[in-house]
């Protein structure tokens, strides 16, 4: 008769079975509490890391996402962050797009229906960041921050990162790069003398 018995490493989250009680709440604050206290440190020194951002109305729906990933990379949820760039990013781009198509219709430039253009949101965005660089929409640096940033969300998407922690600084600053060219106050002005002056467009390049 042989033994067939077999040793192995196994992984147990078995709080959710706990009852449901007060007791049991008090418990669960307690134990949250030491997880937060011991990444603090590392979390507030993360906070330097960041890129400071001054956002324009109407903020839409990428404002909750972008917090929501800056929230992410001071927890230091690292492969969380870079997906959530990656969404932030595309969202900005999608709606960069929207804000400046129009179709000819009755002999007149009008603005698509919500509708229609949501008949084009599962569109490939690295398309929609080409299109946005070719018509001039997108700077040169933006555009390919963007196609760097959907490449490293691709890579994390398929568990195929390498360095969460390093990746996650790449994608805050490709996303933020992105960011400065769409929704920042300094899109169109910049600080002098402690004020906001709007700046003056680069003369076209003529070939």
């Amino acid at each position: 008769m042989t033994d067939d018995r077999q040793l192995m490493n196994v992984f147990l989250d078995l709080l959710p079975n706990q009852p449901q009680n007060e007791d049991t709440r008090e418990s669960f604050r307690g134990i949250l509490q030491a997880r937060f206290e011991k990444t603090l440190a590392d979390a507030v020194e993360r906070i330097w890391k960041l890129p400071p951002i001054i956002l324009k109305e109407p903020f839409g729906d990428y404002m909750d996402l972008l917090l929501e990933t800056r929230a992410l990379f001071v927890a230091g949820h690292f492969y969380s962050c870079v997906a959530m760039c990656g969404i932030v990013g595309e969202r900005l781009a999608k709606d960069a797009w929207r804000a400046a198509v129009r179709v000819e219709k009755d002999g007149t430039a009008q603005r698509p229906t919500e509708a229609a253009f949501d008949q084009l949101e599962r569109v490939e965005v690295s398309g929609i960041v080409r299109f946005l660089k070719e018509a001039g929409l997108l700077g040169d640096a933006a555009a390919k921050a963007a196609k760097n940033l959907g490449e490293l969300r691709n890579d994390h998407a398929h568990a195929r990162g390498k360095d969460p922690e390093a990746d996650a600084v790449k994608a805050i600053t490709w996303l933020h790069a992105v960011v400065e060219d769409t929704v920042s106050v300094f899109k169109h002005f910049d600080i002098k003398d402690g004020k906001f002056v709007r700046r003056t467009p680069e003369p076209k390049k003529t070939t």
